[in-house]
């Protein structure tokens, strides 16, 4: 008869060298059980872990699963509080050991669990969870009674710039001091912690693994009030019923200050936070953040399906090209279609019943194209507009362009070139007359004369910005050709998406709704609204259905080429098709469904060997 095969669980709470002793002892106790009562030993589950919750209990998840597995008969514990002190994990436990025939059998008492042992177990598990609940608050308590002495600190292994000595004191490490000060400094003169960590690599500072400093570090780090010598505590605390650690409020917290040697000064430390909090603020204007990421792209927030008055969303996804960017309908995204998709013969199945929506997918590049059309097909109004924009910009380019000044300053300069020649005359009369010296006259003739070669340098310069002046107007034609190819009616374009408010999509259009002041503007520049909402008397343009994603020329060229590959080689694979495509192995199969359902293509075995099969129209 083979012996029954046994394991045994040991668990103490803390791995304190009096603990481990007790491990120790407890895991000899299981040995000489079983082996006093000649069962087999066939493994050993041991942890240091609190019995309050299973969560990172490696040992104990190990044993919950091979509880499933025919590893074992029976499990050896001490008692019922050394397996765990919960008692909704307790239960858990005893329900996957009965369902896989397993027995436990706790050797302080001599005895196997039995179901008969359910209450007394389950009284027991809740005064040892009650146990735990008490401890853990006691806990709570010294840690906030310590923390309000002020007495000694806990510092992280993220903390730098200081290290706790042996006599549990605080001193500064002055080599990561150095960095840490550096670091404020960075911040305080306007770098990003993405830029500091680059500066900090090239001085030679890195973290304690030799790498470069992250940017979430520094940013901790400029947080971190300890750098200015205050030492925030209670932060958070461990909640027994919920297994978490919870944050709590700033009023419980237990602030030192000037508790320990202090890295940085207080002005340096309250710069630096300002620097970071603002660029954060610049980044988010820069960024426009809002709700569902409106204003991150052009049309963001403001194309509205028409059939369900969901928004659109944008997606994107790889072409044969480049990549190809869609609007769908959030609800499609989600639920798919509630019937037929327009378009195709197919029924998109769902469990969803009425949800779900039918309209289009928009093409990004497409709406563009239509947006430039109606700037170009909008009636003379449009090209009054652009009459007047054509001719505002070249005004400014010219203006940019011109020299008026040159002119004016070389008037001046020639006046002075002037006074120069009569205060070198007046210079040599006196040297003559004996009024001044000749050191006095060398003196002073070097000083006209170096003014004399300023002056015909400033001259050439000006003469120089002359010529180019006169190109000008041969620069402004250049720019203006550049203007009237196209550039302007992108502008327009531009100036047309910026004033939208919304789009709705429908099947077969476009409703294109523009803000009051883009309205106003196309009445005033003689520009009779395309249309007009009889709500708010927005300026309403109306596009037919020109933007779609689907592709259908597209599809029938695929199904077209995957036809012609078949009648060439009638054993071709869809694997084959694909290669010879360039295509997606699941584009081709979709292709070839179609193709089936048409009747224009059928697979035929004949002998064992599948081979295409082209039907004619006159096959029919």
């Amino acid at each position: 008869m083979e012996k029954p095969r046994a394991v045994t669980y040991n668990r103490c709470s803390t791995e304190e060298e009096a603990q481990k002793d007790a491990l120790t002892h407890q895991i000899m106790e299981a040995k000489n059980c079983i082996l006093e009562q000649g069962w087999q030993l066939v493994d050993t589950y041991v942890e240091a872990k609190s019995g309050t919750t299973i969560k990172g209990r490696t040992e104990y998840n190990r044993l919950y699963k091979d509880l499933e597995r025919d590893k074992f008969d029976i499990i050896v514990i001490k008692s019922q509080d050394r397996l765990m002190r919960n008692t909704k994990d307790w239960y858990l436990f005893l329900d996957r050991m009965q369902r896989n025939g397993k027995r436990l059998y706790m050797y302080l008492e001599h005895k196997f669990y039995s179901p008969d042992d359910a209450l007394v177990t389950g009284i027991k598990a809740i005064l040892a969870e009650e146990y735990s609940r008490e401890l853990s608050k006691k806990i709570n308590h010294a840690h906030k009674n310590r923390q309000k002495e002020g007495m000694h600190f806990v510092f992280t292994n993220r903390t730098y710039g200081l290290q706790k000595l042996p006599d549990k004191s605080i001193a500064v490490d002055r080599q990561e001091a150095e960095m840490v000060k550096m670091i404020f400094e960075l911040s305080a003169n306007g770098y990003g912690t993405h830029c500091s960590a680059e500066i900090l690599y090239k001085n030679g500072y890195r973290n304690r693994k030799g790498k470069m400093l992250h940017p979430s570090s520094i940013r901790n780090i400029i947080r971190n009030p300890i750098y200015k010598g205050t030492v925030v505590q209670n932060r958070v605390h461990y909640d027994f019923d919920s297994k978490q650690v919870i944050k709590n409020p700033k009023q419980e917290w237990v602030i030192h200050e000037k508790a320990i040697p202090a890295i940085v000064d207080e002005d340096l430390f309250d710069r630096a936070n300002k620097g970071l909090d603002a660029r954060k603020q610049k980044k988010q204007r820069e960024e426009g953040i809002k709700a569902c990421n409106a204003g991150k792209y052009d049309f963001s927030g403001k194309i509205i399906c028409g059939l369900c008055k969901s928004p659109f969303y944008r997606v994107s996804r790889k072409g044969k090209g480049d990549r190809v960017t869609e609007w769908k309908c959030c609800n499609y995204l989600r639920n798919g279609r509630k019937k037929e998709q327009l378009c195709k013969e197919k029924l998109r199945k769902t469990k969803k019943g009425d949800q779900g929506c039918d309209n289009i997918h928009l093409d990004e590049r497409k709406i563009y194209m239509a947006l430039e059309g109606a700037c170009r097909e909008n009636g003379q109004g449009l090209k009054t507009q652009k009459e007047i924009l054509l001719k505002k910009t070249l005004q400014i380019v010219r203006e940019a362009l011109r020299r008026e000044d040159g002119r004016k300053e070389n008037e001046e300069l020639e006046e002075a070139l002037t006074k120069i020649t009569g205060q070198k005359d007046l210079l040599l009369e006196k040297l003559l007359e004996g009024t001044i010296s000749d050191s006095d006259f060398r003196r002073k003739k070097r000083q006209i004369e170096d003014r004399e070669g300023q002056i015909h340098a400033r001259l050439k310069q000006n003469k120089d910005e002359i010529l180019q002046d006169a190109q000008i107007d041969g620069r402004v034609e250049t720019i203006q050709e550049r203007l009237e190819s196209g550039m302007l009616e992108q502008a327009q374009t531009a100036d047309m998406v910026g004033g939208i408010e919304k789009i709705e999509v429908f099947p077969d259009c476009l409703k294109i709704y523009f803000s009051s002041r883009h309205g106003k503007d196309w009445m005033e520049e003689g520009i009779a609204p395309p249309g007009e909402d009889e709500t708010d008397h927005q300026a309403v343009l109306v596009i037919p259905q020109t933007c779609s994603a689907l592709q259908r020329t597209a599809m029938e060229e695929e199904k077209q080429a995957i036809q012609d590959y078949m009648k060439q080689k009638p054993a071709i694979t869809a694997k084959e098709i694909a290669k010879e495509m360039e295509v997606g192995i699941s584009l081709v199969h979709r292709r070839i469904r179609d193709l089936k359902k048409e009747g224009r293509v059928r697979y035929s075995t004949p002998n064992g060997k599948g081979k295409w099969i082209i039907v004619e129209e006159n096959d029919n």
